[in-house]
């Protein structure tokens, strides 16, 4: 599967359906990033630094997408 935007939010979708944790596709989500805060923390990651470059990754993805350069 070519790695194009709309396949990186349907891969996250499926990730999504199958952690079920809340009501809504949005309690999913939201449960999830806190239980990734927790994996980092017991794992001696910074959840922040991490969550920055997957910002400036998802800036290069939506630029590269549109044509532009970042």
């Amino acid at each position: 599967m070519p790695f194009t935007n709309k396949n990186r939010a349907a891969r996250c979708a499926k990730v999504l359906a199958r952690y079920q944790t809340g009501d809504t596709k949005t309690d999913c989500l939201v449960d999830f990033l806190a239980d990734a805060r927790h994996w980092c923390d017991r794992n001696g990651q910074d959840y922040a630094k991490l969550d920055r470059l997957a910002y400036d990754h998802y800036l290069a993805e939506v630029s590269e997408e549109r044509g532009g350069a970042r």
